[in-house]
């Protein structure tokens, strides 16, 4: 199932602390429908009444900064539904920026009208996919799920800013030694297939691109903050080394498709993401998942079928989750969900979860691993 496409004029709240500050923010979202709240509606009061005018998202406009806080966490708990903004200031951004749990959106002030008419609807797209009642089932669920690191979290946000400077984004991986060493590995791998070595992060902000950027400090700390003692049965790091393989072969099948490039590269990403959510259970429930995965052996089929007959979900839907929460593309996050629908086993479309779902099945079924060399296709 494909997200469905966002209607327009949907429903954005402002809470500001002025009228002015108010109509401010309105003259910026001239696609949506607006309605402003007084800045001293919050809490319980600011929920209900975000209820009851069936808002699709806020947009939060204060320099009391652990007002804005107070009020976005407990709108998360009270009104999942509803896509949280804020606003902020040169002097605010650094404040905002190290924020605990799961971040909402942040719009600068400085942005063009247009940034942030792209920036709400694809949080509102997200947001709505992450509310289909699949997920609804699974978020609850994700408390016990940890967030991103800070240093890897303010790496990612800061490549949302579409101004980023490359030294500046290299200083901040920098300074955390495992992260450096971790992406010069992924850089320097031959799912790449570089011709030199990189040796410095600026050279490989440069090689790798911005969304491959993102998503690899996402899967650099997925992979390996759970321990391999952890979980019995289960090993991060010939997780990560199928990763790299099933995202190398299913970029091979784009290419053979003759996909444009933007599809050739989410579907590289989609590939590492694949199976993250197996780390994440594993992580977080490592007695559980070692049985799920000692029960998939001796009955002889699927984990993600044993997870779904356990659990009720699989690391597919908990992965989506997880990575929608950290805001990677929609594209992206949709592939990881459907890699194990057998749906796309005779399917003809050529997108991301298909490519990614034979490359899969090749690589588990493939004596001796994945082979480049190996004909490879996309079944018709």
């Amino acid at each position: 199932m494909s997200a469905n496409p966002i209607p327009a004029q949907k429903k954005l709240c402002v809470w500001a602390e002025t009228p002015e500050r108010q109509r401010q923010l309105q003259s910026r979202l001239g696609k949506f429908r607006r309605g402003a709240t007084p800045l001293f509606l919050h809490g319980q009061p600011l929920a209900e009444a975000l209820a009851a005018n069936g808002m699709d998202g806020i947009l939060l406009y204060s320099d009391n900064i652990p007002l804005v806080k107070a009020t976005v966490m407990f709108l998360e708990e009270q009104c999942p539904a509803c896509a949280r903004f804020v606003v902020c200031s040169a002097k605010n951004i650094a404040l905002l920026r190290s924020w605990e749990g799961n971040a909402p959106s942040l719009l600068r002030e400085d942005e063009t009208p247009e940034t942030w008419e792209q920036r709400v609807e694809r949080s509102l797209v997200l947001n709505q996919w992450l509310m289909q009642p699949e997920f609804r089932m699974i978020l609850p669920k994700l408390r016990a799920i940890p967030s991103l690191p800070e240093s890897h979290r303010r790496v990612v946000q800061a490549l949302q800013d579409p101004e980023f400077q490359i030294d500046d984004v290299a200083k901040l991986i920098s300074q955390d030694l495992a992260l450096t060493a971790q992406l010069l590995k992924i850089v320097n791998s031959a799912a790449l297939g570089l011709s030199q070595p990189v040796q410095s992060i600026s050279t490989a902000i440069g090689v790798l691109g911005v969304v491959r950027l993102q998503s690899l400090v996402v899967s650099a700390w997925a992979f390996f903050f759970a321990d391999e003692a952890m979980c019995r049965g289960f090993s991060p790091s010939e997780e990560w080394q199928h990763a790299l393989a099933v995202a190398e072969a299913a970029q091979k099948l784009a290419r053979e498709a003759r996909a444009k490039g933007a599809l050739v590269e989410t579907t590289f990403i989609a590939g590492i993401l694949h199976d993250v959510g197996k780390v994440l259970l594993a992580a977080n429930s490592p007695e559980t998942y070692a049985g799920i995965i000692a029960l998939a052996r001796s009955k002889k089929q699927s984990l993600h079928q044993t997870e779904k007959e356990v659990l009720g979900y699989t690391h597919a839907e908990v992965g989506a989750c997880v990575l929608g929460l950290w805001g990677l593309d929609l594209a992206i996050v949709e592939a990881v969900w459907r890699h194990n629908d057998p749906e796309l086993a005779d399917s003809l479309e050529l997108t991301p979860a298909k490519f990614i779902h034979d490359a899969n099945l090749h690589m588990r079924t493939a004596e001796g691993g994945f082979d480049p060399k190996a004909p490879l296709k996309v079944k018709p």
